[in-house]
């Protein structure tokens, strides 16, 4: 059967069979597949078409390469890049030119296949060590990832790097590579007592920025890093920036190592935060554990806040202790075991599980008409004078200080530190650069 034929055939109930037929027929096949999969008018599911270029492997690489350069559209870049990653070729060094092709996202997508490789692509690491001075950032990206896939026998040639008088553009680089792929622990004394002296300088004329917040964190009245390091289990502290804090807290949450570390700020206005998970090693605490850790805090501190919030829904949550006694609790999940009557915190606020408005508020109204139903939205929310939602970073505003809020006008004393909790004692800090 022709090749024409079979490509007309994948769009049908015999897809199977031809796509088996095609891989078979191999290098002569390449070209009208490649084509059926850069056309996206074309009744074949790209998938399929890329299928088919995976199985037949090596014929299809330098193909694939230059249509991905060309590609006239992302959607058609994508599809090519997807197909490359994925074929089958044993020898992992045919993908190493492509680490040095005109196309930043031939370059990019030639790390990324050796990093699916693991360990087995250790023989190419200095071509991806290489890539660290690439002139595009995703690029720069892409090889780190794939450093860090390889694991931690990459330190040793990164150390090489470092000591190289040769290396050049490449040093600084090497650096931020070492700490993603090893963490702290993979740096040498002199790399080590640099890290460190940067952060001193950057400490010294660093101003609070406002946080992204999604996590938990705590607040206490106190300025005493010592004691607020001790009641909250901590150790090992190490002087941090704000901005590297945020970002290790940040890092940590969405990437599952919110367990070893947690970051201390400096006092705000008169208030620590303590962000991270202090206490507990599986997840997020539950109501009773919140409540419990403030009420043991309030007793040490007077007073002791607990705030949550997130960026991937609308889960907010609060809980004030005071001399030992819980005053407020509040989980808009968990509306019904909440503790207390109203903080003066919320006043003038809505508590977001509550619907202010009436039934009737959006008849008439295709709610997938977003435009539509944001105009009704405001202007019955302007006609009844339906208060704005509360929010953990509203109430932190009154009671506290409002991490997202942080800026000029925040009175800062002290300084921040990254510190290890029980867990992170065990396991030390997470691999990743910061930023500092």
């Amino acid at each position: 059967m022709e090749i024409a034929d079979l490509i007309e055939r994948l769009a049908g109930p015999g897809q199977k069979a031809a796509s088996d037929a095609l891989a078979a027929i191999g290098a002569p096949a390449v070209e009208p597949v490649l084509a059926v999969l850069c056309d996206e008018d074309s009744p074949v599911d790209w998938g399929t078409s890329a299928m088919v270029l995976r199985r037949i492997g090596l014929p299809a690489l330098a193909p694939l390469i230059e249509a991905m350069a060309a590609a006239p559209t992302r959607e058609v870049a994508r599809r090519c890049g997807w197909a490359h990653s994925g074929l089958k070729i044993d020898d992992l060094a045919a993908f190493v030119p492509g680490l040095r092709h005109p196309a930043p996202k031939v370059r990019g997508n030639s790390a990324y296949v050796l990093q699916l490789k693991g360990t087995a692509a250790l023989p190419h690491a200095p071509d991806l060590i290489a890539l660290l001075a690439d002139p595009d950032a995703d690029v720069r990206q892409h090889a780190i990832w794939a450093l860090e896939g390889i694991g931690p026998d990459v330190v040793p040639l990164l150390r090489e790097v470092r000591r190289s008088r040769t290396a050049g553009r490449l040093r600084g680089p090497a650096l931020e590579a070492i700490v993603a792929v090893a963490g702290p622990a993979g740096l040498d004394d002199r790399d080590l007592a640099l890290v460190r002296r940067l952060i001193r300088v950057k400490q010294a004329a660093e101003a609070p920025e406002p946080m992204h917040l999604c996590g938990t964190w705590y607040a206490v009245p106190s300025g005493d890093q010592g004691d607020i390091l001790d009641a909250f289990g901590l150790s090992d502290p190490e002087p941090a920036t704000m901005r590297m804090g945020a970002s290790a807290w940040n890092g940590d949450h969405h990437g599952g190592g919110a367990a070893s570390r947690v970051y201390v700020t400096p006092r705000f206005d008169g208030w620590t935060l303590v962000f991270g998970d202090p206490f507990d090693g599986a997840g997020e605490p539950d109501h009773d554990e919140v409540q419990g850790h403030c009420r043991e805090l309030s007793r040490r501190f007077g007073s002791a806040h607990w705030y949550g919030a997130s960026c991937g829904d609308h889960w907010t949550a609060w809980c004030v202790a005071e001399q030992g006694e819980i005053i407020r609790y509040y989980d808009v999940f968990e509306p019904d075991v909440q503790v207390g009557p109203a903080h003066p915190a919320e006043d003038g606020y809505l508590l977001p599980h509550v619907d202010g408005f009436p039934d009737d508020a959006f008849d008439g109204i295709d709610i997938s008409d977003h435009e539509a139903f944001s105009a009704r939205y405001h202007q019955v929310k302007k006609d009844l004078d339906i208060p704005d939602e509360c929010h953990a970073t509203t109430f932190a505003a009154r009671a506290s200080v409002d991490p997202s809020a942080l800026g000029a006008h925040t009175r800062v004393e002290g300084r921040a530190v990254l510190a290890l909790t029980g867990h992170g004692r065990e396991h030390g800090h997470p691999r990743g650069a910061l930023e500092i």
